[in-house]
């Protein structure tokens, strides 16, 4: 009897998506993550929370003032785009978000208009950091109350001017989203990327309950955070 092979082109595109996914799963684990992740601070210390978020976390949302959106004359429709970025090597922080990016996108597009913008970042996506974990104030499920949205998973948003620099600060930026991020430096050369940084006016963060608090943008700058301990989960 001759044997038929049943198995449909479908099927095959889906095994073989199945078997690169736990071959990627296994080379992943084994890869040395660039940066060690430091100590959260203590409740009390909120301006050092901020700083720790910005040197930890790899990607947040930023927000424009839309160019595309909206008719002449009508009120301003903000447009929100997932951005990864860096505050400097893993062994400098400076609390400045830097951005690698194109006018090819709609952020960059809508800042020449407008550079009014804002950083969105969530400690819930420290579990998408190399060594990090899903926080127990950020965990849905799992018979808690954790949640992106509970207070004792910190929420920071910074809102100021989005500046591109051209002069020595380049070098070192780039330095940094390259060791951070090490796949766009093999992004596509034709698609003219500059780096832009955030360049802060305000802080806003919640960490705990009772509301948010305000922080003072030149005392989170000149903050020095330096550890050498790693990340230990704490709430």
């Amino acid at each position: 009897m001759t044997n038929v092979n049943h198995r449909s082109p479908l099927r095959s595109v889906v095994l073989g998506l199945a078997l690169l996914s736990v071959t990627t799963t296994v080379a992943d684990s084994n890869d040395e993550c660039p940066c060690k992740l430091l100590d959260r601070p203590s409740l009390r210390h909120k301006a050092e929370t901020a700083r720790w978020m910005v040197h930890s976390l790899d990607w947040g949302v930023l927000s424009t003032i839309s160019t595309r959106l909206g008719d002449d004359g009508a009120p301003p429709i903000p447009f929100g785009n997932v951005y990864s970025f860096v505050d400097g090597t893993c062994d400098s922080s400076t609390g400045i978000p830097y951005f690698y990016g194109t006018y090819k996108d709609q952020s960059f597009q809508d800042t020449i208009e407008n550079a009014a913008v804002s950083l969105t970042l969530s400690e819930a996506s420290l579990a998408s950091v190399c060594g990090g974990s899903n926080l127990k104030g950020c965990r849905i499920g799992g018979g808690g109350f954790g949640d992106p949205e509970n207070p004792l998973c910190a929420r920071l948003v910074l809102t100021g001017t989005f500046t591109v620099i051209d002069d020595d600060e380049l070098d070192m930026a780039k330095a940094a989203i390259f060791e951070r991020h090490a796949s766009m430096e093999q992004w596509p050369t034709d698609h003219e990327w500059v780096v832009a940084k955030l360049e802060i006016s305000d802080i806003w963060l919640i960490d705990f309950f009772g509301g948010a608090s305000i922080l003072n943008v030149d005392d989170y700058l000149a903050i020095d955070l330096v550890s050498s301990t790693p990340l230990q989960e704490s709430h």
